[in-house]
This record gives C-alpha cells, structure tokens and sequence, in this order.
C-alpha cells in the first residue's frame, strides 16, 4: 500500500523521543529549533520516510496569562526550522512549548498556552509557515555537534521496528504529554487539557491580524 501520510505509530513514536531526548540533553528543546528539526529528520529515516528541514518566517497564537492572545514566532530578521516530510506535512515539534521561551517581539509578555505541535498537511489559521528555502545544516560549535550526534544515537537505539509498531492498536499509541495536532485535523490534547483552554480563548478572542 502506498502511504499518503506519516502513520499514526510512527507520529507518536518519533515525537515522543525526539521532544524527550530534546528537551534532555539541550536542556529545554524550546530554544533550539533547528537541533529538534535535524533530529526529527534523522529520526524519521529510521522508518523509511524522507523529510527535508525547512527555515523561513514562522508565528503562531499565544494566549497570555490574562487569557487574550497575540502572535509570536520568528519574523523579520528572526528565524524559524521546521519539518517538512515527502507527503507535504509540516512538522513542528518546538511550537507546542514555545511559552516557555522569550517572544523576540515582545520579551516581557508571558504566555500561558501555545498551540499543539503539528504534524500535518493541513495548517490551521493560528499557525503561520511561510518556507524560505532548504536549511543547510552546519553545525559549527563542538556542543551542537555533540547534541545532534547524542540525540540520533540515542533514537535510534530506542526506536522499535517498524513491524511492532504497526501491530499497536490506537488506545496503545504513545504521545508525547503535549497538544498534538495529527493528519486529518485529529488533536489530541494533553492531560492538563492544555488545547481545550487554547481553543476557549480563540473562540472568545478571535484570531487578530496575521503579522506577515
């Protein structure tokens, strides 16, 4: 059968251990966009799935403490990495914890909610991605080298075969504890039911202009 998109066990799977092993051995993989991106790519080699790392301008809705909302991201002089894999989905693993890093627009707001990470085709309005090109991956400094090396070394030990993963049922399926927004406008929220006040706050607020 010819795949049109990422399967299901293979998203939990991947971002499972990529936003773990991230988060770990950078510290907190909220800041390190492009490491999470080159390890999701490597990551998804393990299953047979080609994928490219994509820079450009990126914004998305926050909602603050006070519940009203406003765009952040990278803009302007800033960039953004994300994923795009061969069946055209954006992949995302750093917007779903983007509260926990200071906006460059504005270092003082503080933000309560992000929206989910994504790993689809279809991208909703309160995400913004407009790809500049192709990114070329030079790590300079000793340390990124190391941490991009660690991170592939360690998913590859603990991704399991492909064949287990496929005889998962889907209550089996293991996300990471975060938002997810999956293929065919599936979300799965997260235990602290993190998308439901996200979403709460957009009906209520509207989405504001779009900064680029």
């Amino acid at each position: 059968m010819t795949l049109t998109q990422t399967p299901l066990p293979v998203i939990a799977t991947v971002s499972r251990l990529v936003t773990k092993v991230t988060d770990r051995i950078s510290g907190d993989r909220a800041e390190f966009p492009l490491l999470v991106a080159c390890v999701t790519v490597e990551a998804l080699k393990v299953y047979g799935i080609q994928s490219n790392v994509f820079f450009g301008q990126a914004a998305w809705i926050e909602v603050m403490e006070d519940m009203s909302v406003l765009w952040a991201g990278c803009w302007g002089e800033n960039t953004h990495f994300w994923v795009a894999t061969q069946f055209g989905e954006v992949v995302d693993l750093t917007v779903s914890v983007s509260h926990r890093k200071k906006a460059h627009q504005d270092p003082h707001h503080k933000p309560k909610y992000s929206p989910p990470l994504i790993w689809s085709k279809e991208v909703p309005k309160f995400y913004r991605y407009i790809p500049e090109g192709l990114a070329e991956i030079e790590l300079d400094s000793e340390r990124d080298q190391r941490w991009l090396a660690t991170c592939v070394k360690e998913i590859i030990e603990k991704a399991p075969p492909l064949a287990e993963l496929e005889k998962q049922s889907p209550l089996e399926l293991d996300f990471p504890d975060e938002p997810v927004l999956a293929p065919d406008r599936r979300i799965l929220d997260d235990g602290a039911q993190s998308f439901q006040h996200f979403d709460r706050a957009l009906m209520i607020q509207g989405i504001p202009p779009s900064p680029f």
